[in-house]
């Protein structure tokens, strides 16, 4: 499993499709301001551009980067970093923008629902005293 990717696409829920590299990866992220990506500090990563679709720009700026040899990935949430080719790009980025806008429309909160292990010695949800039960067995 390829782990060094030039370039790593993601959704972000404020900016929709981005684009971040290592700090070495210069070459590749001219490519993709070639291409009308444009450096967002707050987000700290590439954006496309705004007269062209998301999904569309996505696709093209995979093209581009492979064309010059470059290994681009997608996050795919908590999961970490799965290898985005090119035939597979179109498909990746309708999904992961469609979730992405979906959790936009929501007022930011994202689409599916965070899941996280209890903690030891939590207190339960209804936070009422609990009574113990009368013991039905006989007293030593």
């Amino acid at each position: 499993m390829m782990k060094n990717y030039d370039v790593v696409f993601s959704a972000d829920p404020r900016h929709g499709l981005v684009a971040r590299s290592g700090w070495e990866q210069e070459e590749a992220r001219t490519v993709l301001r070639d291409l009308g990506w444009e450096w967002a500090e707050e987000a700290h990563a590439l954006i496309p551009p705004d007269d062209v679709p998301e999904v569309e720009a996505g696709v093209q700026a995979v093209e581009e980067l492979h064309l010059h040899g470059h290994r681009t990935g997608f996050t795919v949430g908590p999961y970490g970093t799965m290898r985005l080719t090119l035939d597979r790009a179109e498909q990746v980025f309708t999904k992961g923008v469609a979730l992405d806008t979906s959790a936009r429309h929501l007022g930011g909160q994202p689409a599916w629902p965070e899941r996280r292990r209890p903690a030891y010695g939590v207190m339960p949800a209804s936070h009422e005293a609990v009574s113990p039960e009368a013991s039905e067995s006989p007293a030593i």
